[in-house]
């Protein structure tokens, strides 16, 4: 809806990283328009600045600021290119409630920002999401098309203005969403107790590396992300099924939209490749018990040793 609001429609291009959920890059093509993919920094793994200026042509309408796992962009300089070039930068911060960039909240600084509200999320309210901006036009015009694109300010009653969608939250869900909110500090601090558990043990292990948190930001940690440094030669999948043999569940690193058959005209991002073949998300619920990560950290340090041992 954002994206609508904004115009955005057949024929435009719109730029973001090629590591992505699809759900940042399907709302392009609803709209008719193209996702354009370049390649993330190896620390932040969020898309490339000087790459995302590099791909801008006269069709280009939005650059999308993904936060991934609640790790932050380079907003600094996104914006000082959607500037120079008078385009607008809009954040996907769907993973990154609770984290902040230099004293200003993910999600606050492009033209809008969406958060999903998603039962895996640090906030939840079962599925849905939010919107935010500081446009009270582009606002206004999101609401509408919400709301089978009924005008607030419209007087008659069931008289859509233009044809719109429908994507309310029902009161319930408000309900639920209204109730987290009001503890969100608790549950983001939950977040960054859990990554830094794990951070402080798997540090200790030569090769492993973890979430990425620049001078002047903090991040919601919406999800502990390890990666195995290449001279470890343990892919992620084996990783996994390691894991798995102990009963842990973990997750695949998101696969480089460039690999999907969708996007298959896209050219393959080396960092987000390669990223992909050597990084997993650990178990991170709030209810994670002491034990239980230790459980994660005793069966990735046998792994790491074993591999060791074998090599």
């Amino acid at each position: 809806m954002g994206m609508a609001a904004l115009g955005i429609g057949p024929g435009d291009e719109v730029i973001l990283a090629d590591t992505n959920w699809i759900a940042t890059a399907a709302p392009i093509t609803y709209l008719g328009a193209t996702p354009v993919l370049v390649d993330i920094l190896e620390e932040s793994w969020c898309i490339d600045p000087e790459l995302a200026e590099q791909a801008i042509t006269p069709n280009t309408k939005a650059i999308v600021a993904t936060h991934l796992y609640g790790n932050l962009c380079d907003m600094d300089a996104l914006l000082a290119i959607g500037e120079r070039h008078g385009i607008p930068v809009v954040e996907d911060a769907a993973e990154a409630i609770g984290s902040t960039y230099h004293g200003k909240r993910a999600g606050s600084m492009g033209a809008f920002g969406v958060f999903s509200f998603h039962g895996t999320k640090t906030l939840t309210t079962g599925e849905g999401g939010a919107f935010v901006t500081s446009n009270q036009q582009l606002f206004e015009t999101v609401r509408t098309l919400s709301n089978h694109g009924r005008d607030s300010s419209q007087t008659k009653q069931f008289w859509p203005d233009v044809v719109g969608f429908k994507y309310k939250m029902s009161n319930v869900q408000a309900a639920i969403g209204c109730a987290q909110l009001q503890r969100v500090d608790e549950l983001v601090s939950r977040k960054r107790s859990i990554l830094e558990s794990y951070r402080e043990r798997l540090s200790k292990i030569p090769g492993l590396t973890m979430n990425h948190e620049a001078d002047g930001t903090s991040i919601g940690a919406w999800m502990p992300t390890l990666v195995l440094d290449p001279s470890l030669g343990i892919a992620s999948e084996t990783c996994i099924e390691a894991y798995a043999r102990r009963n842990i569940d973990a997750r695949v690193f998101f696969w480089p939209l460039s690999v999907l058959p969708m996007f298959a005209s896209h050219a393959s991002a080396e960092i987000s490749t390669d990223l992909r073949a050597r990084a997993v998300n650990l178990p991170s619920f709030h209810d994670l018990s002491e034990s239980e990560l230790l459980r994660v950290v005793r069966a990735t340090t046998e792994l790491v040793k074993s591999n060791h041992n074998n090599g």
